[in-house]
């Protein structure tokens, strides 16, 4: 199953944009129900697979995080093995580009590769592995994604662009760490809890109005009140967004990345950013 053509190659890795973002219901297990517009986008991080002794997930490249306890890429390929895969002992190097803990899945996006590496499109492990990882493992470019990330109707796609801005971790909107962040959720009571029917509803007409060339302003997301009222300075980045001509602006995932729709690309050095930026991504 495994031939030598199969090691060394680079594989490319997604991540994600949530054009909106809302949560709709607690499930009994724990994990959240959701509606939400995805948008991939190339995160430039990659998978080197190789043969090894003993099988090792390293991590190299710009953003070298430690591994702490068992990663997205462990936890895949220790799920397919479960499974029933018989590979042989792999050494997976992670490069990875994009700072963890900023929304945009990237992680998941690792897992997604090497699933897919693996030759793995099966949708139950992907939702074991991770929240985002079904919808980045499947060819979808823009999807409503819902249930718990695992139910998937894929959207035609919008041809836009996006900027999406990572804060210097010294504004005070760095990382923000998934679990906790649904739990701070839950006890934030500034948040205005909609149905399903109603976020489904709110979905629809705002794929409409970004089909078309709408501007829209701030984008849904459930989040995005509370992270606002940790870190005002977000307002300062929307208001740069909306002063460059910005269809559309929001926070992905549960932050702390946040990020502009545009309809033609835009260079990131052509803004005044008004605080310290730790990278900036345009697709």
């Amino acid at each position: 199953m495994f031939s030598n053509e199969c090691f060394g190659h680079v594989q490319p890795c997604s991540a994600k944009l949530n054009l909106s973002l809302r949560v709709v219901g607690l499930r009994d297990d724990g994990y959240h129900d959701i509606v939400s517009i995805f948008a991939r986008v190339p995160s430039g991080e990659a998978l080197v697979v190789s043969r090894a002794e003993a099988d090792r997930v390293r991590v190299s490249g710009p953003m070298p995080v430690p591994i702490e306890g068992e990663n997205t890429v462990a936890r895949a390929l220790r799920l397919a093995r479960e499974s029933g895969v018989d590979a042989p002992p792999l050494d997976v190097e992670v490069v990875k580009t994009l700072y963890p803990g900023s929304g945009l899945g990237a992680g998941s996006g690792n897992a997604a590769a090497l699933l897919r590496w693996l030759a793995l499109e099966h949708m139950a492990l992907a939702r074991r592995t991770g929240a985002d990882v079904p919808f980045l493992l499947s060819p979808h470019d823009l999807a409503l994604v819902s249930g718990v990330g695992d139910v998937i109707d894929p959207l035609p796609p919008l041809h836009l662009h996006y900027l999406v801005v990572f804060p210097a971790p010294s504004t005070g909107m760095g990382s923000v760490g998934t679990s906790g962040a649904y739990a701070r959720l839950d006890r934030f009571a500034g948040r205005r809890a909609i149905t399903e029917a109603e976020a489904r509803e709110e979905a629809t007409l705002l794929i409409r109005r970004l089909a078309a060339g709408e501007e829209i302003g701030f984008l849904p997301n459930d989040f995005a009140d509370m992270l606002v009222a940790e870190s005002p300075s977000y307002l300062d980045l929307f208001g740069e967004f909306r002063r460059r001509g910005a269809r559309a602006w929001g926070i992905t995932g549960s932050g702390g990345a946040a990020f502009a729709v545009f309809g033609a690309p835009i260079r990131p050095l052509g803004f005044a950013w008004p605080f310290p930026v730790r990278l900036t991504l345009s697709v």
